[in-house]
């Protein structure tokens, strides 16, 4: 009997209806609502939607005795949620709750549970945890990451971790925290940076911060004339300046505010009614620095408990844009490809000029860089202190590579390759969440992702998953 049938039927066996095969309705149906395109595409062995804790353990003994791999979804976002051939574990069926603890002081989140829902489930307390962007991320982003709009203030998502259930692929489970030793302290330090490499994360717990109003101002410059990459330099020249309460983050990208014409938009957002003034002033010395049409500039302040407004240009006559939606099961989708790397404050004239001729070289108008403003908080742990690696980094810039038919691929990702390695004299690391298994690059990005902390990963992987379980990439050139 081939591995494949071998680990379905034992799956079957011992868990019954929910391990759904290729062709059952909850098969389609949980391929059909994942967020990213190309993992959707592919064929798991089969899908199981545990319960608990017990049915992730099961799932990973069964795998591992009869040589299966297994993925898993949470929120659906990683490219590597979905391999062919393996077992998909859907955390996003069942494992789904919201406690808010300590009235609001703490929250603990199940492992299959987006982030905006635990935002909405904190709003009423008036605290929030600090996440990424987009709200349907889930706990494989926040134990890799989490960078957002409050980095720069109170740091990754993963820094606001203070205790994890994880399931390895032994079937046992882990309670880690600080308190945690010997090969759960090692656990403990690899889980906030690299959690998918050593287990399921079934639970975790987060510590929140109170959230006052917030202020946020956005500028759209038309990048078309001669003087269009001025205003990406004057941008980079003020943002390091700006005080950790006060984020200014930027797109380069395309919107219907101005069709066919390449964008800056410039997203300042502060957490501290005090610097709002200084936050205005730094927006003014960006648009005083180009001469660059100034398309749209606009200021709006408010709690934001559930998120803040969207990070993208302004549609037509400055509408504001939609929030990115999730896909209807049986939807045509397009594709999405993605790279992303930590810069430090370098950035200058002449790779504004270079990234600007990049955006007009894009294969379809749905490509776009972003540059998700970070330093401050970031810094203030040690890129030892966890498995994450760049907290020296400015920005996190990712280079999206969006396309709609698929003869578009090959030029989208050959456009993300090399726009990205215009950054390589600024780079000082690669964020985790766009490192895609099985591609020439992938090793090089295995190394940049994790830094000096690569060699203790890749031990502490050998033990906890000698047999290859788990379907996440650490291998590669050392």
């Amino acid at each position: 009997m081939p591995l494949e049938d071998a680990h379905v039927t034992a799956l079957a066996t011992e868990l019954g209806d929910i391990v759904a095969r290729p062709g059952d309705p909850a098969y389609t149906d949980a391929l059909g609502r994942i967020f990213f395109p190309d993992a959707a595409r592919r064929h798991p062995s089969c899908v199981v939607r545990p319960r608990d804790a017990r049915d992730v353990s099961a799932v990973l003994r069964i795998a591992g005795r009869t040589g299966g791999r297994v993925t898993v979804r949470g929120g659906g976002l990683s490219s590597t949620c979905v391999e062919d051939g393996a077992v998909l574990l859907d955390l996003s069926a069942h494992l789904t709750g919201v406690d808010v603890r300590d009235e609001g002081r703490a929250v603990v989140v199940q492992g299959g549970c987006r982030v905006g829902a635990v935002l909405t489930a904190l709003a009423p307390t008036g605290r929030v945890l600090p996440v990424g962007i987009v709200g349907h991320a889930g706990l494989g982003l926040a134990t890799r990451g989490g960078v957002g709009y409050l980095t720069r203030s109170r740091g990754l998502t993963l820094d606001h971790l203070t205790a994890v259930e994880l399931v390895t692929p032994d079937g046992r489970t882990h309670d880690l925290s600080s308190a945690s030793q010997g090969e759960d302290a090692d656990l403990w330090w690899a889980v906030r940076g690299c959690a998918p490499a050593f287990g399921v994360v079934t639970a975790a717990t987060f510590r929140t911060v109170e959230q006052g109003p917030m202020w946020v101002e956005r500028l759209v410059f038309g990048l078309d004339g001669t003087d269009g990459a001025a205003a990406l330099a004057a941008y980079f020249a003020v943002a390091p300046q700006c005080p950790r309460e006060v984020t200014m983050g930027a797109v380069l990208g395309y919107s219907e505010l101005a069709p066919g014409t390449p964008l800056l938009l410039v997203y300042t957002a502060c957490a501290e009614p005090g610097a709002v003034d200084a936050a205005r002033a730094l927006d003014d010395e960006v648009q005083a620095a180009t001469s660059a049409l100034l398309l749209h500039r606009s200021e709006r302040s408010g709690r934001y408990l559930a998120g803040l407004p969207e990070f993208a240009p302004p549609g037509a006559d400055g509408a504001d844009p939609s929030p990115i939606p999730l896909p209807e099961p049986g939807e045509v989708r397009g594709g999405f490809y993605g790279k992303s790397v930590f810069t430090g404050p370098t950035l200058d004239d002449a790779v504004a000029d270079q990234l600007l001729a990049a955006l007009r070289d894009a294969p379809t108008r749905a490509c776009r860089i972003d540059f998700q403003h970070t330093g401050g908080a970031l810094g203030d742990v040690a890129d030892d202190a966890t498995a994450f690696h760049g907290r020296s980094g400015e920005w996190n810039i990712p280079l999206n590579a969006i396309w709609d038919s698929p003869d578009q691929r090959e030029a989208a990702q050959n456009w993300a390759r090399r726009t990205v390695r215009l950054l390589d004299d600024h780079t000082v690391g690669v964020y985790s969440v766009e490192v895609r298994p099985g591609f020439l690059e992938t090793p090089d990005e295995i190394v940049a992702a994790y830094g000096a902390n690569l060699p203790r990963l890749r031990r502490l992987q050998g033990l906890i998953d000698p047999a290859g379980v788990l379907a996440y990439p650490l291998a590669g050139a050392s």
